[in-house]
């Protein structure tokens, strides 16, 4: 079964090869005209945090997959990836008096569902983890958003609007980032996410 430490085996081996990047590109990166190496640090740096991020969603399932939890268990918001069939139906019915009614009954059997047939593209990230995707994910997983407050701007402005700038093969001004503080902050942002899901893993083992 996924537990907490497999989690914090993939973040220290993603933190490891930051690391390799940062020794490997530091003193070089001055020397390329076209800031190839500040661009390879920013998408790889990216890279990880959204890597980590869905891994840590699959550890998750996963462990709540073979701990046999009932969705509603597990959060009722959760409960968006098990409805999919039930939302197009609504959908298609154009939102009827008896669609409508149907969907309400169906929810007591939908309730006792766990995590084997659950969609995780809910709760997943598509290339664009920035503050509001995660934050709405977490509202989902029934998560505390408040540790990641507090740099709310740099999610925003150093991981994702820099990784999406070079990217589609812009140019971003960066002349005077500190990468190996980006590096460290990559690396800051994953322990954060670590302790999330790691958190809510031992939520789970002990209820059990």
């Amino acid at each position: 079964m996924p537990n907490d430490s497999d989690i914090d085996s993939n973040r220290v081996r993603r933190a490891r090869e930051l690391s390799d990047i940062k020794t490997q590109f530091s003193g070089s990166r001055v020397n390329s005209a076209y800031g190839i190496h500040s661009k390879a640090i920013i998408v790889l740096a990216y890279a990880h945090w959204e890597g980590f991020y869905n891994d840590s969603v699959n550890y998750y399932i996963q462990h709540l997959v073979e701990a046999q939890t009932r969705v509603a268990d597990a959060g009722w918001s959760l409960l968006c990836g098990v409805l999919r069939s039930e939302f197009q139906s609504l959908r298609d019915r154009y939102h009827s008096p008896e669609a409508k009614l149907q969907f309400v009954d169906s929810l007591k059997e939908i309730s006792e569902r766990g995590f084997d047939n659950f969609d995780k593209t809910v709760i997943l990230s598509k290339s664009n983890l920035d503050f509001s995707k995660l934050r709405h994910n977490f509202n989902i997983l029934g998560f505390d958003i408040t540790p990641f407050q507090q740099h709310r701007l740099r999610i925003d402005n150093e991981l994702v609007k820099w990784r999406h700038q070079v990217a589609h093969g812009d140019s971003p001004d960066l002349s005077a980032v500190d990468l190996d503080n980006h590096i460290a902050f990559t690396q800051k942002a994953m322990l954060l996410l670590a302790d999330t899901f790691q958190s809510s893993i031992s939520t789970v083992i002990s209820e059990r």
